[in-house]
């Protein structure tokens, strides 16, 4: 079932749904996120880090450089991310946050337990 605030329908859930990339790199699973990553567009990255969370991937850089714009369903998924990850002694890793994620994240102190970094290579380095 999709749901979407759109009243009218003008704009059609698919164009605003996330697209998800995943990659290895250095011994970490990278994810590419473009798009928006709200409450009835996240189902790609919740599926995608679902698949992720539940095999052996345990250091996982989620690049949201492609990302303008997060509500607290992303926030939620991010912090679960992190949960499952931290507790089987792996990290969650944020990349490329833009302006508008990086004030969600500094307003709600989420900043604090999801350290972000420049770039996707930054953070594998860190």
């Amino acid at each position: 079932m999709e749901f979407s605030l759109d009243r009218d329908e003008s704009h059609h859930l698919t164009d605003e749904r996330a697209t998800v990339d995943v990659t290895e790199r250095d011994g970490a699973v990278i994810v590419m996120v473009r798009g928006k990553v709200l409450f009835d567009t996240l189902t790609p990255l919740s599926e995608a880090v679902s698949r992720l969370t539940d095999g052996p991937a345990r250091r996982v850089v989620l690049d949201l450089s492609g990302v303008s714009m997060c509500d607290s369903s992303g926030l939620n998924l991010f912090v679960r991310i992190r949960s499952e990850l931290t507790s089987s002694g792996g990290w969650l890793r944020l990349a490329g946050t833009r302006p508008l994620v990086d004030n969600v994240l500094h307003i709600t102190n989420l900043d604090r337990i999801l350290p972000r970094y420049d770039t996707v290579e930054d953070a594998l380095t860190a």
